[in-house]
């Protein structure tokens, strides 16, 4: 669901709750491309990504969301950061490898790794310590 609109502002907004390591990946990228962005909380315990405001943007209601400076919305971590890395090449740090197949192949290799293997133990250690309090 690609959207857009004529709003252009001089902030990025994300959507999300800090304890979320999606959100914090996210929030990463952003400080390493160097980019100014607003923080917006969606709490998770109050069913702020339940309502209908919150669904119009992302239907699943998960969080991050990401509104960029022209209005486009996108959603899920790692599709933001490629997004992220792709518009604003050249901005602050390089993030994925380009024009080097080995390099690029080896970037792929280590994300999938990461979501594959690493994210859901860090995701489920990370509910044990924050959400269960």
């Amino acid at each position: 669901n690609v959207q857009s609109s004529s709003d252009n502002r001089s902030t990025i907004i994300v959507y999300g709750m800090l304890t979320s390591p999606a959100v914090q990946r996210v929030l990463a990228t952003l400080i390493e491309k160097g980019l100014k962005y607003e923080f917006k909380l969606v709490n998770l315990r109050a069913n702020e990504h339940l309502t209908s405001s919150y669904l119009e943007k992302q239907p699943f209601g998960t969080i991050p969301l990401l509104e960029d400076v022209d209005g486009f919305t996108i959603y899920e971590s790692r599709a933001i950061c490629r997004y992220l890395e792709m518009k604003y090449k050249g901005k602050g740090t390089e993030l994925m490898p380009r024009n080097n197949p080995k390099a690029e192949g080896l970037f792929e290799q280590a994300a999938s790794t990461e979501l594959c293997y690493f994210d859901p133990h860090a995701n489920n250690i990370g509910r044990e310590l924050v959400l269960k309090k």
